[in-house]
């Protein structure tokens, strides 16, 4: 089959409607018809701000969806990766308690029974099946709304998307369930070539035996369509055949599945109205409106998805996408795009395109995207005096307006902040660190004497106070191409949360200046006698599972930080996939653990390489879904005895070194990037001076 055209762009469109979905319908997600009607009416916008609740937040239906199509990458099998890595994936992506899921409980969360199941060593599908679990909660919700991306690696092929989606949702649920996924799935696959609504949910059923209940349910609810004409008058039959009276469970897949049917048929190719019917309609409103988007994202393609209503100046593509790997936690609507579309070309054997402008960070590559940049409405010198838009896939233009009193500010997040307004935690790790370099290409298609330069914000350690700002050089709106720039300072510690541009002028000044890409270099560096600790278990702009973290004992003779884990291996990490090539140094003290030592090349809980004390040995351990000892020795090295360890990492080689000496070599071929920190197992292990250097690449 040979690529089709627009491929990335309809990808695009694709996670956008998603997006656009789930923020729609979160802010009163669980609630019935009625009470919607009775407080809105009808949905046809954002009512975030009605519910005083922010519109991005971290939600489940987006996470789960954006990191579980990794499996594919992280196997090399793509297509054919088996059932049970998936499980796998879940387990390395996962912080339990923490990331992705709702942590409902065994035998109440459906993801939360699997994930348990998997810890049990119960591999996929049998940790989801219904011989495992029951039926009712194997049929839960969770198997469709997690499963858009993997219609979108196989497009226009619906029997591959099926299988792809048989597989992935197995690892959480089965029968229904996995019925209503593969229909999902089938249908955003095919609609990458077929713009029929009707042909459309054809196809979706045709990949299900005609005698399951989901196939039941699309014939009655196109039926009802048909007959009807009011979609209120549909949804009525819906409620009494197939309402959550007659299931199981918190949110049974039947009636949200059902609901979806419903808008999809009544809406034909407007994504407004589709959007408006599903969310209206209540119950699941934010997993049900983001599969209904998603789909509706690629009949009517890229440039009518805001024909009726502005989507996307309100989000800007922003997403929280919290993970064991921090490195998307602050991301947009296409980088998610470009990584599933670069997946989608391996699945179909198709050539890979270039990286985006030479590998940017940010490169603006499709109509409408902001990758997460939004106007500073928060402000009160800035409100009201900037405009966005992308309106041709080639940069993203500011609209300003400035005078002596206001400033034109566009701002980015680089850090995800503290939960707020959702369930759900929004840990994760800066894109910027101290050392590292932005690079924003501009152009000014309007002179005016306004200047513009790069800043970030810099948390402060106390939370109540603002962030610290630094400016870089200032370059003039002259009409002249001009690169701004910035170099990260040393940030005390703390991560950097925001990157922004800022526009000012002595004197009033109006106009337009596009930035074309955002580029990452340079070296971040983190040298730290100890980590700034809040809330007894975190620190700010790393990624910790622990279960104590304390200071030096009255015998200690350094004063050394200890970090444990009661059972299982604990991590304390910071950094990004972006980083390559690195060295990670510390003072070490095993005080009573199974191991403890330095983590390289993070990429999750099951995918790093280490360098531990462990059993009256030093060893190089590659973790790759289980561990292997890339190469080890004899080490006397008492239990509460302080010691230097370093890591270093080049290309494919490891070099370990103890109190200064290089001891262990080794090297390796699939982990080439991620970040650093802490390893410390079954115990309580103490560093201090730790001092963290690496290379960033973002191509």
């Amino acid at each position: 089959m040979q690529p089709i055209p627009n491929y990335e762009q309809q990808v695009y469109a694709a996670v956008l409607g998603k997006v656009i979905g789930v923020y729609m319908g979160r802010p009163f997600e669980g609630w019935s018809k009625t009470k919607i009607e009775e407080t809105w009416g009808r949905i046809d916008r954002y009512v975030n701000e009605d519910r005083q609740v922010p519109l991005v937040v971290s939600d489940d239906d987006i996470s789960g969806t954006f990191t579980f199509i990794r499996a594919l990458a992280d196997s090399g099998l793509y297509e054919q990766t088996p059932t049970a890595f998936f499980g796998d994936t879940w387990l390395n992506y996962l912080l339990e308690g923490r990331t992705i899921l709702w942590w409902g409980g065994m035998g109440v969360s459906t993801e939360h029974t699997a994930f348990l199941r998997l810890k049990q060593g119960i591999k996929a599908p049998r940790s989801g099946a219904i011989a495992t679990n029951g039926q009712v909660v194997a049929e839960q919700i969770g198997a469709q709304i997690f499963i858009d991306a993997f219609g979108m690696v196989a497009p226009g092929k619906p029997e591959l998307a099926a299988e792809l989606a048989r597989r992935a949702a197995a690892v959480s649920h089965d029968g229904e369930a996995l019925n209503a996924a593969v229909v999902v799935a089938s249908m955003i696959a095919a609609a990458f070539v077929e713009k029929d609504m009707a042909k459309l949910l054809d196809i979706g059923i045709a990949q299900i035996s005609a005698t399951s209940l989901i196939a039941q349910v699309h014939r009655d609810v196109r039926q009802w369509c048909r007959e009807d004409g009011d979609w209120r008058q549909t949804f009525t039959r819906i409620s009494d055949r197939y309402g959550y009276h007659r299931y199981g469970g918190n949110c049974h897949v039947i009636p949200n599945h059902a609901v979806m049917v419903m808008a999809w048929a009544y809406a034909g190719n407007d994504f407004h109205e589709a959007q408006a019917i599903v969310n209206t309609a209540g119950w699941d409103t934010d997993c049900n409106a983001g599969n209904v988007g998603a789909l509706m994202g690629l009949v009517v393609g890229l440039d009518r998805i805001c024909e009726k209503y502005d989507f996307i100046s309100p989000m800007g593509d922003r997403i929280i996408l919290p993970t064991a790997d921090g490195t998307s936690a602050s991301s947009d609507c296409l980088s998610e795009a470009t990584a599933i579309a670069r997946i989608g070309r391996q699945v179909m054997h198709w050539p890979q395109l270039p990286a985006p402008k030479d590998g940017a960070w940010l490169h603006f590559s499709q109509p409408l995207a902001q990758q997460g940049f939004l106007s500073d409405e928060h402000s009160q010198d800035s409100r009201g005096a900037l405009l966005l838009s992308n309106p041709d896939g080639k940069a993203l233009h500011a609209h300003y307006s400035v005078n002596p009193g206001r400033v034109a500010r566009m701002v980015l997040p680089v850090c995800p902040g503290a939960a707020s307004g959702s369930a759900y935690q929004t840990i994760g790790v800066s894109k910027l660190y101290s050392g590292m370099t932005v690079h924003a290409d501009m152009d000014c298609p309007t002179p005016s004497p306004a200047r513009m330069r790069l800043f970030i914000a810099i948390a402060a350690t106390d939370p109540q106070a603002p962030p610290r700002v630094i400016y870089g050089p200032e370059q003039p709106c002259d009409g002249t191409p001009r690169t701004l720039d910035i170099t990260v300072p040393d940030t005390a510690l703390m991560p950097v949360t925001q990157l922004g541009i800022d526009i000012r002028c002595q004197s009033p000044a109006t106009g337009i200046v596009r930035c074309l890409a955002v580029r990452l270099g340079g070296t971040a560096r983190i040298n730290a006698s100890a980590l700034p600790i809040v809330n007894r278990l975190s620190v700010p702009g790393w990624i910790v599972d622990a279960d104590i973290i304390r200071g030096a004992f009255s015998d200690d003779r350094e004063p050394v930080q200890h970090f444990g884990k009661n059972t299982g291996r604990g991590l304390a990490v910071t950094g990004n996939r972006f980083w390559r090539d690195q060295s990670i140094q510390a003072r070490v003290k095993v005080h009573l653990a199974d191991e403890g030592g330095l983590v390289a090349r993070y990429q999750g809980l099951n995918r790093f390489i280490a360098l531990v004390r462990r059993q009256g040995r030093l060893a190089i351990i590659k973790r790759f879904y289980g561990d292997s000892i890339l190469a080890d020795m004899p080490c006397d090295w008492p239990l509460d005895q302080v010691r230097e360890l370093r890591l270093h990492c080049v290309d494919n080689a490891i070099t370990a070194y103890l109190d200064g000496q290089p001891v262990l070599q080794a090297s390796d071929d699939d982990l080439r990037d991620g970040a650093t920190g802490l390893i410390f197992s079954y115990g309580l292990v103490g560093f201090r001076d730790i001092a963290i250097e690496s290379t960033v690449r973002t191509e």
